[in-house]
């Protein structure tokens, strides 16, 4: 009887013995892929940043197109944009003008009038800043005359104004400025104002009305080689840019 009833158990006992094996394997296979799917998820972020790093490194930065450079006349429109730094016009003045480049430049384009026709008339009326007109207590660098009306116009009635002097009893009388720099920004409102709103944009055109020929206070001449000067002296360097 014992005998006979092993016998009949044993299998049922085997069926046992394999329902846990394959209940051991199951439970493996689901705790291993629970450990997969964490790790994945611990990798993701880092994938994920590595990858808004990429998408969000700078472009590099494209070089700047160089503006044309038109080279001067005397029919050349002196209301430019600007095609040229400070530094790189300064190395082209002499005498008392140099190191006056930014300060052409800054004026310049605050006023929509090129720092180098600027500069060039500076250099045509004060012979390259070395002019009596040119040092204090006049620092008038573009050849001003007396005019109150049109320096109370352009900096403000409560701006102190130095007033005007001749160079010699008799002579022209000069308007002053407190410095070159005002100097400087006070010839290109001016001419922003004066010249080229009022239709006289070339510098042949503004030579009839700043520099004209026989004017009274131009005894040796030197108004009739006006344009050719200024245009010289801009293309010096224009040739230098194009």
């Amino acid at each position: 009887m014992k005998i006979s009833t092993l016998t009949k158990k044993k299998p049922a006992f085997l069926y046992f013995i394999g329902a846990l094996v394959i209940m051991g394997t199951s439970i493996f296979a689901t705790m291993h892929h629970s450990n997969a799917q964490t790790i994945e998820k611990k990798n993701n972020p880092v994938q994920e940043i590595k990858k808004e790093k990429i998408d969000h490194q700078e472009q590099p930065t494209q070089p700047v197109e160089s503006k044309p450079v038109q080279m001067a006349s005397k029919n050349y429109n002196v209301e430019q944009e600007n095609t040229i730094s400070g530094p790189e016009l300064d190395k082209h003045l002499k005498g008392n003008l140099k190191g006056l480049g930014p300060n052409f430049v800054k004026s310049g384009e605050e006023h929509d009038i090129d720092p180098v026709f600027l500069a060039a008339l500076a250099a045509q009326e004060t012979g390259w800043g070395n002019s009596d007109i040119a040092s204090s207590p006049w620092n008038n660098i573009g050849g001003i005359t007396c005019m109150p009306d049109i320096y109370a116009n352009i900096f403000g009635e409560d701006y102190p104004n130095p007033g005007c002097e001749a160079l010699v009893e008799g002579g022209t009388n000069w308007q002053k400025f407190l410095s070159i720099e005002d100097s400087i920004r006070f010839k290109a409102i001016y001419l922003k104002q004066y010249y080229v709103e009022n239709g006289n944009e070339t510098i042949g055109e503004i030579q009839t009305v700043y520099a004209p020929s026989q004017a009274a206070n131009d005894a040796t001449g030197l108004n009739n080689h006006w344009v050719k000067n200024i245009v010289s002296i801009m293309n010096d360097v224009k040739a230098e840019q194009a």
